[in-house]
């Protein structure tokens, strides 16, 4: 932590502060709830940004934080448009392709559900804005089990699923 921090303007008027990615803020002096529909960067109610200078950390990874770098998705390319992904969404997981990313969430049109490790496209489409958390990895292409189903690479699928 710095031992000087810039302030954040009219601090005692905001009413809701929003923070997705290190060092950068979105406030209000008037609470919005496009938030509880996680749509969380909204312009609502005179909406302001502010920017703090962010170092790196110093920290030294851990055996699980290096594991999980192995699937860290590195959102500022273009790259990651088209590809397949998993989501979490509600506790379970999901495959689907990603459509579109901003600064903190991907838009993803996802498959349903319809048993373990079965997946099907809906006849309506399913695409919504995800957290960055929330979408788990970049796999491949699911596979298909039926005319009509497919599923996740078994091995992907035992990794996300193991407790």
């Amino acid at each position: 932590m710095p031992k000087v921090l810039p302030v954040v303007p009219s601090t005692m008027r905001l009413h809701q502060i929003i923070t997705l990615t290190p060092g950068k803020v979105i406030y209000r002096d008037v609470s919005c709830l496009c938030s509880t529909r996680q749509i969380l960067e909204c312009a609502c109610h005179n909406t302001q940004r502010f920017e703090f200078d962010v170092q790196p950390s110093l920290c030294v990874p851990t055996e699980e934080h290096q594991v999980q770098a192995t699937h860290e998705i590195m959102w500022d390319g273009r790259n990651v448009i088209g590809q397949w992904c998993v989501i979490k969404y509600d506790d379970d997981i999901y495959p689907g392709t990603i459509v579109e990313v901003n600064e903190s969430h991907a838009k993803v049109k996802c498959m349903h559900n319809v048993g373990r490790n079965r997946f099907f496209w809906p006849n309506r489409d399913d695409t919504l804005w995800y957290l960055f958390d929330d979408v788990l990895r970049i796999i491949p292409q699911p596979t298909a089990v039926t005319g009509r189903h497919v599923e996740i690479d078994r091995e992907i699928w035992a990794e996300m699923t193991a407790d």
